[in-house]
This record gives structure tokens, C-alpha cells and sequence, in this order.
């Protein structure tokens, strides 16, 4: 008698599966399910050790042909991506912005990869009538862009996640080993809900099996809400050390964000929209998932105990092994990425949005620049006269015909160099946020690094940022 064959087990995609929730959270579900794990660096594709339930697929979430290409086949996304850390040598943007054009390729390539359901792990969002820090808003952008498609899409809103490799609880953990005194502004007397990464993974379990649990959004919050001085003074009892302190009445992000980053071992680009989103109280509301999960809270004395090892020191990074070569990699193929955000005028589609910026470019260097285009619908950019070609771009076969995207590749000109895979330059509307984004991806400079990012990169930044004024004054006008 032949025995029933076992179904398959889902396969989920993740994106950020190498970090420190996105490492948890596959040993959390890996004898249930199975991954496809994005990531652009080949270090981690070829370093990681566990293959059996991981498969890791090379991908550039700012293209959204291979992040559509690369979820096919899947049946559950995880979204766990917050665009903090550099992706090229030289970035210009905001995490704002590009979180939002990430955010944005993720839901649109579920949706046409036939995705079921996906998952956003977002931050506590403060009831309050003040304006949101920068990263609080961003994360609510989010959650907009992502419920913007056909897709289901469950929202779980965390505040400081800690447990073993998680930056959150090392960084407090370095502050109080290395800092007997500290001087603390405002922005420590916040209250704050943290949570175990354990309960993230258990809740993040529940909503992928439980249908009555999807499509909706959840606090978490397993510790007893602190203030970030009761947490610093909370982990000083737990070490064995004094700690003692100097209020200070003001919040000083600029100076607390470089003492904080260095005594505390974190790039200051984490610390800012940490300390930033800290201002406001961020306390969980109950809910239907928190209910389910309340009799097995992990303390936040149980979370320090699993996060450090014998000497008290916090438990490294997942990613720690391969961010170094990441950075030495980034240095060596010398690109850049400019992402810009820009109004958008009434009625305007993406390709009047790119023909208008030959015209205004144009326009805005007296005819010194002209932007010239073929049959093929190939521009080339030279100076009066038609010669030399600064840059040639080639529309790409993806954004043909679409009213919200227009994308070209950078195949030529004297200002780029040919490389593989090719720069892209993309306007991407967003007329439900009244705005677009300008991006420039993967930009391959033919000019001396130093030499270009002292002249042409700064030039470029100077006209974006000069068309979205004229773009401004076309919506007001």
C-alpha cells in the first residue's frame, strides 16, 4: 500500500532574513516552513550554514523586475526591511525615501508574483496629536505603501525588540559596562514598551497559521513598560554595577546620537531614529494576538540573561561576520544611489515626469545640456552642439507603457562607466502621497572617486534638488 505523499511545506520569502529578527525568526519556524531568503549580499548566500530550510536568492530590492521575479513561486512574504544600513559607497537619501521606494517594489512584486499574505513588522505608533519622529513616520508610510495593493497584509508594531544579536539591547547593555556616569536628556524619561524576540517570533507563528489573526495590525509589548533610564538602570542591577546619573532637561539628538553610538557600539545612523522615536511614550495596546500570547511573555530579565554571554558582554550580530566584507565590496565597485522625493503635480504621469526633466535640464543650464531623444526612445544627454554624449539611457522593457513608473538603464555617455549590471536611473509616482521619487541605482562614475564625489555628485544633488522646486512651483501654480 502506498502512502500518502507529505504536502510540501509552505515556502515563505523574507526579506532581511539575515539580520537579527530575520535570523531568529527563520530557526523560529524552519520545521514548519521553508524560506527564500533575499538579500544583495553574496557573502551572506554563500556564508550562511543553514541551506536545509533556506534557500538564498542574490536580489536588489531597488529593482523591482528581480524582487518580482524572485518571490514567484512563494506563497507568504515576510517584510522586515528598514533601510538604515549603506547600500552603495555614496548614498544620497533619506531612509525615509528609500523606504518608501522599497516598501513600495516589495508589495508590488507580491501582488504580481500571487503572494497570500504578507507580514510587516512595523514600530509602536505613540497616541499623540505631535508630529512623529522621522523613523515613527516612516514606518507608518510603510504600513500605508504595503496595504496600498491586493495583497493581505498584517501589521505587528513592535518598539525595542531584545534578545541574543539584537543592537537594541547591545547598545544598552556597551552604555552601562562602559559609562559609570552618564549624562541623560530628555528623551530617556519616555516611557516604552519592549519586547522579547522570542514573542516576536511566536507572534509572527500565530498570524502566518491562524486566519482569524491576518490582515489586521497588533502592538506587541511582553516587558513591563520602562523608561529608557529605568532600562539603563534595570541592566546595571542585572551586570552587578553602579550606574549613576545627570539629568539634563533637553532632548540634544545631534551630540546624545554620537555618545551614544560610540560608547554603545552602533552606527550612529541606528541611534538617531532610535533616540529620535524615544521622545515619545510608546506603550502596546491589548489586542486579540497579545491576549493569546500573555502567558508566555518572556521578562525583560529572562531577555538579558539569553543576550549576553558569561562575561556579561552582549551575544554579536548574526550579520557581523559578513558586514565587513560587505563595506570592503561597496568601496571596491565604487556606485552610487540617489534617491530623491519630490511634488508631484496634478495629472502628470511618469513619462511627461521624465520628458519634462530633459526640457527643464535643459532649460535650467541655458542650453548648454541638451536631452535628445530617438525613435527607440533612447535619450542621450550632450553638450550644445551634440558632442560629446554625457550620458545615454535606454528605456527599460519593465516600466514600457505604465502611467505611475518610468525607468531607464545608464548604457552609455562619457560621465558613466559600462558595468554589469548597468546604473538605472527611475521616477516613480506616488499620487495617493502627492509625490514622486527620483532614484539613480547602481550609478557606475567614470571620474576619479574623489574628483566625483567632491564635483558630480554634489551637482547632481544641487539639480534634483532644483527640480523638485520647479516641479513645486507646477503644483501650486
Amino acid at each position: 500500500m502506498k502512502l500518502p505523499e507529505t504536502p510540501p511545506k509552505p515556502l515563505i520569502a523574507i526579506a532581511g532574513a539575515s539580520g537579527f529578527v530575520g535570523t531568529h525568526l527563520r530557526h523560529h519556524l524552519e520545521s514548519k516552513n521553508r524560506f527564500r531568503a533575499l538579500t544583495r549580499s553574496a557573502n551572506i548566500a554563500e556564508s550562511s550554514p543553514d541551506k536545509s530550510s533556506t534557500e538564498w536568492r542574490c536580489c536588489d530590492l531597488y529593482s523591482l523586475p528581480q524582487v518580482t521575479e524572485s518571490l514567484r513561486g512563494c506563497e507568504f512574504g515576510i517584510y522586515l526591511v528598514h533601510s538604515m544600513a549603506p547600500s552603495s559607497r555614496l548614498v544620497q537619501s533619506s531612509f525615509e525615501d528609500t523606504d518608501l521606494l522599497l516598501a513600495d517594489n516589495f508589495i508590488r512584486a507580491a501582488e504580481a508574483a500571487g503572494l497570500k499574505h504578507v507580514i510587516y513588522l512595523s514600530g509602536l505608533i505613540p497616541k499623540t496629536d505631535e508630529p512623529l519622529s522621522p523613523h515613527l513616520r516612516s514606518r507608518l508610510e510603510v504600513e500605508n505603501v504595503l496595504r496600498s495593493r491586493s495583497v493581505k497584509v498584517t501589521v505587528l508594531r513592535a518598539g525595542l525588540i531584545f534578545g541574543p544579536g539584537g543592537s537594541s539591547f547591545s547598545l544598552l547593555i556597551n552604555l552601562v559596562r562602559r559609562l559609570p556616569l552618564m549624562l541623560l536628556p530628555a528623551w530617556v524619561r519616555s516611557k516604552t514598551h519592549s519586547v522579547d524576540i522570542h514573542n516576536v517570533c511566536q507572534a509572527f507563528e500565530l498570524c502566518l497559521e491562524r486566519p482569524n489573526l491576518s490582515g489586521q495590525t497588533y502592538d506587541l509589548g511582553g516587558h513591563r513598560p520602562m523608561s529608557y533610564r529605568e532600562m539603563i538602570h534595570q541592566t546595571a542591577h542585572l551586570l552587578g554595577k553602579s550606574a549613576y546619573f545627570i539629568n539634563f532637561p533637553l532632548n540634544c539628538f545631534g551630540l546624545s546620537k554620537h555618545w551614544v553610538a560610540l560608547f554603545g557600539s552602533v552606527p550612529p545612523a541606528l541611534v538617531g531614529p532610535l533616540q529620535e522615536s524615544l521622545q515619545h511614550d510608546l506603550e502596546a495596546e491589548p489586542n486579540e494576538l497579545t491576549d493569546v500570547l500573555k502567558d508566555d511573555w518572556v521578562s525583560f530579565e529572562a531577555s538579558f540573561k539569553a543576550s549576553v554571554d558569561d562575561s556579561g558582554r552582549p551575544k554579536p550580530n548574526p550579520r557581523s561576520t559578513t558586514q565587513i566584507l560587505d563595506r570592503q565590496q561597496m568601496k571596491q565597485a565604487r556606485r552610487v544611489r540617489s534617491v530623491q522625493r519630490m511634488p508631484l503635480p496634478v495629472g502628470w504621469d511618469a513619462q511627461r515626469i521624465s520628458s519634462e526633466y530633459g526640457v527643464w535640464l535643459s532649460r535650467r543650464f541655458g542650453g548648454l545640456i541638451r536631452a535628445d531623444k530617438d525613435d527607440a526612445g533612447v535619450v542621450r544627454f550632450t553638450l550644445l552642439g551634440g558632442w560629446p554624449v554625457l550620458l545615454e539611457l535606454t528605456p527599460t522593457p519593465f516600466s514600457l507603457g505604465s502611467q505611475r513608473r518610468c525607468a531607464f538603464y545608464i548604457t552609455g555617455g562619457i560621465l558613466s562607466r559600462k558595468v554589469e549590471p548597468p546604473g538605472r536611473l527611475e521616477f516613480r509616482l506616488f499620487p495617493d502621497l502627492g509625490c514622486l521619487i527620483a532614484s539613480i541605482h547602481g550609478f557606475a562614475p567614470t571620474l576619479p572617486w574623489t574628483i566625483y564625489a567632491l564635483t558630480q555628485a554634489r551637482l547632481h544633488l544641487r539639480v534634483m534638488r532644483a527640480f523638485g522646486r520647479y516641479l513645486q512651483r507646477q503644483s501650486t501654480g
